[in-house]
């Protein structure tokens, strides 16, 4: 593209970047692109107990020492709890930027995070280019599919706010029909881009696990097309057979992802496991959906930590079990609402 790059073997590459498939070298434009997507190399300027780990493209946290050079792509995260930011306006060599979240997207912090402190400070370095030109998400996307005329029974997992227990639920699911001899295909449809929960879900037994990021965004966050997106994710999922689909939407209803705008966007989900921090959390959002028509099988999460919450839950008329102490009671009726 230019001779004017740099030749950088970087010590660390987020696994937000997994579709770039970089090698040990890189040429680096040091003129860097400010759009959401491109990648990015920076030189680790600080270093945290907490929030201090970059997630590497095999799914191990290694962890962040001042003068390391990594790779991560520009993107925004509206974490309620953890630190949330978005891409700048503008980007030079020597800008300063914000570890985000674990899986490598970096942007301009929004400023504190009460009990986190200041997020790891990164110093930019420039842009990586693959094919003669900077790397960028988009390029990398799935290509378009046909819808399956003959889709296979959807189950999404929503929650009321992330660690809720979405992702331990969507693995259990998983495993259970895996179990029943079926080939379950699963993704995540928003979120910011991190690559731990495709690899469980692999680990589980799903056959084939996509994410947004195979869709070419890092993150979901105060996007306007998340219902563009979902709709191409769901498609990727339904080919090659699959006897169910399992889908998690990461983050909470009323969150800054999209979630609220796939669920107005009517759906053609078979039924819904609704994570709950708390009881009046997972009853807003089992009303919430039913009220869209969406069917829900069961409430799962910290809710049903003790038959407290299962009872209350259940005297309201909402199916209720603990994923630990009740996997039976939840298989059960996770089987009745999907009819299989």
């Amino acid at each position: 593209m230019t001779n004017l790059t740099l030749r950088i073997r970087p010590d660390k590459i987020g696994s937000v970047c997994y579709p770039f498939s970089f090698g040990p070298y890189l040429n680096v434009l040091p003129q860097p692109v400010c759009e959401e997507g491109s990648a990015v190399v920076c030189r680790v300027l600080t270093s945290r107990e907490h929030y201090g780990h970059l997630e590497l493209e095999s799914g191990r946290d290694s962890k962040l020492v001042p003068g390391d050079v990594i790779v991560g792509v520009l993107g925004n995260r509206a974490a309620l709890r953890g630190f949330s930011g978005r891409v700048p306006d503008s980007l030079e060599a020597g800008s300063e930027l914000h570890l985000l979240n674990k899986g490598g997207v970096l942007g301009v912090s929004d400023g504190l995070a009460v009990g986190l402190g200041k997020p790891l400070k990164l110093e930019v370095l420039g842009t990586p280019i693959l094919n003669e030109k900077p790397a960028h998400l988009k390029d990398f996307a799935f290509p378009v599919h046909h819808p399956n005329s003959n889709p296979a029974p959807v189950i999404a997992v929503i929650g009321t706010c992330m660690h809720s227990g979405k992702s331990t639920a969507a693995a259990v699911a998983i495993r259970h029909f895996r179990a029943q001899g079926l080939r379950v295909h699963a993704g995540k449809a928003t979120g910011v881009g991190a690559i731990s929960d495709p690899l469980s879900f692999r680990d589980n037994g799903a056959a084939v696990s996509f994410s947004f990021v195979d869709m070419g965004v890092p993150s979901t966050a105060f996007r306007t097309d998340v219902v563009d997106i979902f709709e191409k994710l769901m498609d990727a999922l339904q080919t090659d057979g699959p006897d169910i689909v399992v889908v998690e939407l990461g983050d909470g209803v009323l969150g800054a992802y999209g979630v609220d705008e796939i669920l107005e966007s009517k759906p053609n989900f078979k039924t819904c496991i609704v994570a709950a921090n708390d009881v009046i959390g997972g009853y807003a959002v089992v009303k919430s959906l039913r009220e869209k028509g969406i069917a829900v099988s069961c409430v799962v999460g910290p809710a049903t930590d003790n038959l407290t919450g299962v009872e209350k839950l259940e005297s309201l008329g909402i199916p209720a079990a603990n994923l630990m102490r009740e996997s039976q009671k939840f298989t059960e009726l996770l089987a009745k609402g999907v009819e299989l």
